[in-house]
């Protein structure tokens, strides 16, 4: 598998996304559909994974909430850092670390979950079905999935309103012809991961669009002098179906029905 790992670079990953307005839009938007969504369909103390979870910003705000969490991720830097910093805020009695791919978890771990986030990891797969079959296998009868992807319309979007018309369609996925080191190679088509989800037995209960205003803001310099107020309109805009499609990333919660 050549899925990418963020050795050498997770500090760099760690300014240029989590350290930005964008980063901050995309956490906020996240933990309104983890905390409100996905944790309060669980029971109290439910173990979580976070697969692919990099540093574990979520991760860390889930255990303070009260859940275990088994963090994984193939890169031993990124799981350092989130050790680290699970450490500094006495979280880390709550954590376990699983270093390695997605697709090896369900015989690494041996036992479901009834809460699975999987955060910004299919764009950077190539492999991604395999990725979504390993989740499903993961995700006990009755638990539900928090999936977000780097989203195909998205990208299309912001590349058309940036003038990049020689950036579209597969030109976007090219290695010859993708211009952004840091920007994932692998966007997904919103349709066509709810169909393999499907096919898996999965339901999505409920879609929403990340970053749906931000990142197409005329005047960049509002993205931080109105941060507040922008994630304000992003969590009133993310769900009404027009704005949800055309979002950097679409979030998914998927449920596995009860056997």
């Amino acid at each position: 598998m050549n899925d990418t790992n963020f050795d050498s670079r997770a500090h760099k990953f760690a300014s240029n996304i989590y350290g930005t307005s964008k980063g901050r839009v995309r956490e906020a938007v996240l933990w309104h559909q983890v905390s409100q969504r996905l944790l309060t369909r669980l029971p109290a103390a439910a173990p979580i994974l976070d697969a692919g979870g990099g540093q574990g910003q979520l991760a860390r705000r889930i255990a303070a909430a009260g859940h275990p969490v088994v963090l994984n991720d193939l890169s031993a830097e990124m799981l350092a850092m989130a050790r680290s910093r699970a450490e500094a805020e006495g979280l880390e009695k709550r954590f376990d670390f699983e270093q390695g791919p997605i697709q090896s978890l369900p015989d690494a771990l041996g036992w479901a979950f009834e809460g699975i986030l999987c955060h910004a990891v299919l764009e950077w797969s190539e492999d991604p079905k395999g990725i979504l079959a390993a989740l499903a296998q993961l995700l006990a009868p009755g638990g539900r999935l928090s999936l977000a992807f780097f989203n195909h319309q998205g990208a299309e979007l912001h590349n058309l309103v940036a003038g990049n018309f020689d950036n579209l369609g597969e030109a976007m996925t090219s290695k010859q012809t993708r211009r952004v080191r840091m920007v994932p190679h692998n966007p997904l088509k919103n349709d066509e991961v709810i169909a393999q989800l499907s096919a898996l037995g999965l339901e999505v209960e409920h879609q929403c669009g990340v970053r749906v205003i931000h990142d197409y803001l005329r005047d960049k310099s509002l993205q931080q002098s109105q941060l507040e107020r922008l994630i304000e309109l992003e969590l009133e805009y993310c769900d009404r179906p027009l704005y949800r499609e055309m979002g950097r990333y679409t979030h998914l919660l998927v449920r596995k029905p009860a056997a």
